[in-house]
């Protein structure tokens, strides 16, 4: 496992899932009614959800669940490989690889909660509303948690680099 995880963190492998990513970004938010879609909101609430999902029609509720289906589920492979690609490269240990696989978790069954959502709507289940909204949030706690790291660990790269630079140029 770890060797596959190392030969995500090419830079040919990162460039290739960058791309991906820009592309799946783009047909998401290009196929799905962003005000709408319960994966971009944090800690909603089942008056939230049933108002958002309200506002849907028939069409646009079979839309939202191929999205999830076609772009979502995709999308969740493709950003957690190239997070666990760039975590592994700045951080080179296997630890840091539990975040990406933490988000990529919390989305699964938040698409999974989405969808029963979405095929049983208009009966409101506040149970299964509840349990997709802790879902996205911890989702989206993560991704926090996710970016800081990755941000962190680019400034001490950055500053470790410099800092070496610095001593090598004193000698």
């Amino acid at each position: 496992m770890l060797e596959f995880f190392k030969s995500m963190n090419s830079w040919l492998n990162l460039s290739i899932l960058t791309c991906l990513l820009l592309l799946f970004n783009f047909l998401l938010a290009t196929n799905l009614p962003a005000d709408q879609v319960l994966d971009l909101r944090f800690a909603y609430s089942v008056q939230d959800a049933h108002e958002a999902i309200g506002t849907l029609d028939l069409e646009t509720k079979k839309i939202y669940r191929l999205g999830i289906w076609a772009l979502d589920l995709p999308y969740m492979i493709i950003y957690g490989l190239l997070f666990s690609g760039l975590l592994f490269k700045i951080w080179k240990t296997q630890k840091v690889l539990i975040l990406p696989i933490g988000i990529v978790l919390m989305d699964f069954f938040e698409n999974l909660m989405v969808l029963r959502i979405l095929k049983t709507f208009p009966l409101e289940n506040p149970i299964l509303v509840t349990l997709a909204s802790f879902f996205t949030t911890c989702k989206w706690l993560l991704v926090g948690l996710m970016v800081l790291t990755l941000l962190y660990g680019l400034f001490q790269y950055f500053l470790m680099s410099k800092v070496s630079t610095k001593s090598h140029s004193h000698s």
